[in-house]
């Protein structure tokens, strides 16, 4: 590339020793000259220096093309630049304003009160684990028959619900758990209502009653057909055969 050539004004230069009307003649002259000869050797400067800056890059940097989503950087020698490849994935991350963005963008829980979805897994504690370690599924399942007393490999079940009355008089709940009331229908005959329902009912009952008249051995159990998810009907009868009342009645439900 060539640099611009500086021309000079070719015409009479003015001076102060010229009449008033020659010297002004000479200065428009000279103004035109200006407009006429300078302003293309300014443009031409400019094309120079725009020119040169591109040699410049071109030099220094590799092809452009197929390159529109990469990162220039510097290279491992550190004696030139070369292309970083950059995903799409990768320049949202580089838009985003902060580091909660950038973990929005991932899909990422937030680092306080995380959220987290999936399959998340961690590192499952002894048994006898007693701090603030997560505790895992296979933890828990380890855990919780020890806390039970419960020994070897057998599974626990836990009660669903259970309920300690008084079936005299007025029937009254001395301490129940899952259990919203006790209905008397009638003597010896009760039914124990569940406060939040089985999930169907193929449940276990168990039962016993302390009873306050003695006719023989006596018998408390449930009442045929009166098992349902959301009741369970119980019976005390004496050696007899008699339904009774009784003064103390314990009902238990595992699933």
């Amino acid at each position: 590339m060539t640099a611009p050539v500086i021309r000079q004004f070719v015409g009479t230069i003015p001076d102060k020793g010229q009449s008033q009307t020659a010297f002004d003649t000479n200065v428009d002259a000279f103004l035109d000259w200006q407009a006429l000869q300078f302003a293309p050797d300014l443009v031409a400067f400019g094309t120079f220096a725009s020119n040169t800056a591109a040699a410049l890059v071109a030099a220094n940097l590799p092809s452009l093309t197929g390159r529109a989503l990469d990162a220039v950087r510097v290279n491992a020698a550190a004696d030139g630049v070369e292309f970083a490849d950059v995903t799409a994935a990768g320049w949202a991350l580089l838009d985003d304003a902060d580091a909660a963005t950038q973990r929005t963008t991932l899909g990422a829980a937030a680092i306080a009160s995380a959220a987290l979805t999936g399959t998340p897994t961690a590192p499952t504690a002894a048994a006898a684990t007693n701090t603030t370690q997560l505790a895992t599924t296979a933890y828990t399942r380890t855990a919780i028959p020890d806390v039970l007393n419960a020994s070897g490999s057998a599974p626990v079940y836990a009660c669903r619900a259970w309920v300690n009355f008084n079936g005299t008089g007025t029937v009254a709940i001395r301490a129940s758990g899952n259990v919203s009331s006790i209905t008397d229908n009638g003597v010896g005959d009760y039914t124990v209502n569940f406060t939040t329902a089985m999930q169907d009912a193929n449940y276990c009952v168990t039962g016993s009653a302390e009873r306050s008249i003695s006719v023989g051995v006596g018998d408390f159990g449930v009442t045929n057909g009166s098992v349902a998810v959301g009741s369970v009907g119980v019976r005390n009868g004496n050696g007899a055969g008699v339904l009774e009342d009784v003064t103390t009645a314990f009902v238990a439900i595992f699933r």
